[in-house]
């Protein structure tokens, strides 16, 4: 198996393989709070959609896998913390970003995984700059309901994103 990208989160590694992804809890974070449970391996072919949340310097951020047989686990990641059934959860790596460069990392993971899975999987479904735009604009909506921005950082922003989509 290839390893296309890895990630140590708060709990666990996400570990991306041309095949598969592993979520390994073999990190300090990883076995306090998943214990000796080993890691766990998600084939492309079982994997119904990965759920993300670009982490930041302000707000956790997490990287879920939605495969079938699994239980749901609603992903509460906030303002320097994040919930402790986002972190127990299985299938979810919580991701801490202190600085731009580590935020893109972890978009260009989520870049790589999705476009592995829509490979194997056929589809046509891509993770485009619009779709990017529409995430970055999504993002924005929840730093202006926390009060992280005011209205006009909010609309000045916006409209930055909304200019680059029509170039």
């Amino acid at each position: 198996m290839e390893l296309i990208a890895e990630f140590k989160g708060q709990n666990g590694i996400l570990i991306i393989y041309e095949e598969y992804i592993e979520i390994s809890r073999k990190s300090f974070g990883g076995f306090f709070f998943q214990g000796s449970k080993g890691n766990r391996r998600f084939y492309y072919s079982d994997i119904n959609a990965i759920e993300y949340k670009t982490p930041s310097m302000m707000s956790n951020g997490y990287f879920k896998i939605i495969a079938g047989g699994t239980s749901e686990v609603n992903a509460k990641v906030g303002l320097l913390r994040s919930s402790v059934d986002s972190i127990k959860d299985p299938n979810t790596v919580v991701l801490r970003s202190f600085n731009k460069k580590v935020s893109a990392e972890c978009d260009s993971l989520y870049e790589k995984a999705m476009k592995q899975l829509n490979t194997l999987k056929g589809n046509s479904q891509s993770t485009s700059k619009e779709g990017s735009n529409l995430d970055e604009l999504k993002k924005l909506g929840e730093l202006l309901n926390t009060g992280v921005l005011t209205q006009k950082e909010f609309e000045l922003e916006k409209k930055k994103i909304l200019n680059h989509t029509k170039e």
